[in-house]
C-alpha cells in the first residue's frame, strides 16, 4: 500500500458511491492504494463532517493515578477506557467550570463572620492571659461565655453548612458525569 497517496476528484466520487452501495472501507482501501483512514477520511469530507478531525494526546499518569481512573470507571461498570476519557473531555468544560457565585458568596460572609467573632473570642483569651501574667483574677464574665458560645456555634453552624453546598456541589458534578458517559460497555454482572 502506498503512503500519502493523494486521491483524485474522480476517485472521491467512486470511493463515495461505492461505499453508498456497501462496499467496506478496507475493499476501496486496497482498491485505491491508500489507508483504510483516508477512506473514512474521504467520506467524512463528502458529508460535511468537519467534526472527525481527532488529535492524538499523551500523558504520563502515575500507576496510583490510573489505577484510580480504572477504579473510578470500574463503580460504574464501565469498561471502554478511552471512549469514557474521550467523553470525560468533552464535559470537561461544564465539570471543570469555576465555583458556583453561591458558593462563594457563602464562604465570603462565612470568612467575615469568623474573623469578627474569632477577633472576640482572641480579645477574650489575650484579656485572660495578661490577667494570669499579672497575677491578678480571671476577669471571665457571662458575656465572655456568650462571645465564646456563638463562636463555637457558628463553627457547627458553618461546618454543617459548609457539608450541604459539599454534597450539592459533588451531585451536581456526578450527574454531569452521569450525562457524559452513558452508553458506554458496561461488564455484565455477576450472576
Amino acid at each position: 500500500m502506498r503512503h500519502h497517496r493523494k486521491l483524485t476528484d474522480d476517485e472521491r466520487l467512486q470511493i463515495i458511491e461505492a461505499r453508498a452501495q456497501g462496499t467496506p472501507a478496507v475493499v476501496l482501501a486496497r482498491r485505491f492504494g491508500v489507508s483504510t483512514r483516508t477512506i473514512y477520511n474521504t467520506l467524512s469530507r463528502a458529508k460535511g463532517d468537519r467534526s472527525a478531525s481527532t488529535t492524538t494526546i499523551s500523558t504520563r499518569l502515575s500507576a496510583r493515578q490510573l489505577a484510580g481512573f480504572q477504579a473510578a470507571l470500574a463503580r460504574r461498570g464501565i469498561t471502554d477506557h478511552p471512549a469514557a476519557l474521550r467523553r470525560l473531555m468533552g464535559a470537561a468544560d461544564i465539570l471543570l467550570r469555576p465555583v458556583d457565585p453561591v458558593v462563594l458568596d457563602h464562604l465570603q460572609a462565612w470568612r467575615a463572620q469568623v474573623a469578627t467573632e474569632g477577633a472576640a473570642v482572641n480579645h477574650i483569651a489575650r484579656k485572660l492571659n495578661e490577667a494570669k501574667l499579672r497575677g491578678r483574677p480571671i476577669p471571665f464574665t457571662d458575656d465572655d461565655m456568650t462571645t465564646i458560645r456563638t463562636f463555637a456555634g457558628g463553627l457547627f453552624e458553618f461546618a454543617e453548612e459548609f457539608r450541604i453546598l459539599w454534597e450539592e456541589q459533588l451531585a451536581a458534578m456526578t450527574r454531569e458525569v452521569d450525562k457524559a458517559l452513558p452508553g458506554l460497555p458496561t461488564m455484565e454482572p455477576d450472576p
